[in-house]
């Protein structure tokens, strides 16, 4: 069921707050609606032209995102699960620090629209929720069950879409739909992901899940939602997690040994193709949306 559809022009409409000093309220605003200025779009979110590609290795690579707000609620223990998220999360704090972490690689990624939706009613619902609430990392259906809370045909068929639901599993943050080193096979990637806004992976499970933060400062400590996306975006863009037992660098947004918010030359290089190869994708599909609607 739908509930809302948040579009560009309303999502990146700032509120201004108390003024900081040595920064005009007039220059906020400018900056914050300018960082994420979608492609330009017709009035059923079509671009209005091809999405540029990049032109050296050093060119900016940007993709859009279906953000999609999974209404509903689950228990676990103690703790009711809902979500907590808003759109103006996603806008003004979640997509500055997602681009910051790939900034290095030099891609952006803006928000095409935020999509709100609650499940459809069905006759197991309740027994669906439960079952997440009560599923791990090795749960055989897990991921299948949280897919089944989404409507499909809210689902862009080329855009990078990530899903935000309260929850997906104990000891876990996320997952990707699509990842590992098969470009031959698949030079665009994969276009969906799934976060959950409440984990209990910090205390390993033994504690009752918490609301993950939206973004940490610093280092790496127990990561955060902005993190998570990150990372599945990278999954997406078919990077894998690092093998622990040969890995010699650290710190990496991809995981292995002492996690943190690096991408290495390597994953960088990998990235820029297939980001490149999703380009080429949504283009096509452009170009085919613009056929069909020609007199």
């Amino acid at each position: 069921m739908l509930t809302s559809v948040h579009r560009p022009d309303k999502l990146n409409k700032p509120t201004l707050g108390p003024r900081k000093r040595g920064l005009p309220q007039t220059l906020m605003a400018f900056f914050v609606v300018m960082t994420c200025e979608p492609w330009p779009a017709n009035s059923e979110g079509i671009p209005e032209e091809p999405l540029p590609l990049p032109s050296s290795d050093t060119s900016i690579i940007r993709l859009p995102i279906r953000f999609h707000m999974i209404r509903t609620t689950l228990n676990k223990g103690p703790v009711t699960m809902d979500m907590w998220l808003s759109p103006r999360d996603i806008h003004q704090t979640l997509l500055p620090e997602i681009n910051r972490i790939w900034k290095p690689a030099g891609i952006e990624w803006y928000a095409e629209q935020v999509v709100e939706q609650e499940p459809e009613e069905r006759a197991d619902l309740h027994d669906t929720l439960q079952e997440i609430s009560r599923a791990n990392r090795t749960t055989k259906n897990r991921t299948h069950l949280i897919k089944s809370l989404v409507t499909p045909k809210y689902r862009h068929p080329v855009f990078h879409n990530v899903y935000f639901v309260p929850f997906v599993g104990s000891t876990t943050q996320g997952f990707a739909t699509f990842g590992g080193p098969v470009s031959i096979l698949n030079p665009d990637g994969g276009n969906q992901c799934f976060v959950g806004v409440w984990t209990d992976k910090p205390s390993g499970g033994k504690k009752p899940p918490q609301k993950f933060p939206l973004i940490e400062k610093g280092s790496f400590r127990i990561g955060s939602i902005a993190r998570t996306v990150s990372h599945e975006l990278g999954h997406n863009l078919l990077l894998s997690h690092p093998e622990r037992t040969t890995q010699t660098q650290f710190h990496r947004l991809m995981g292995g040994k002492k996690h943190g918010y690096r991408l290495i030359d390597s994953e960088i290089v990998s990235a820029r193709k297939t980001a490149t190869g999703r380009i080429n994708t949504i283009n096509h599909w452009i170009a085919a949306q613009q056929t069909e609607r020609q007199p």
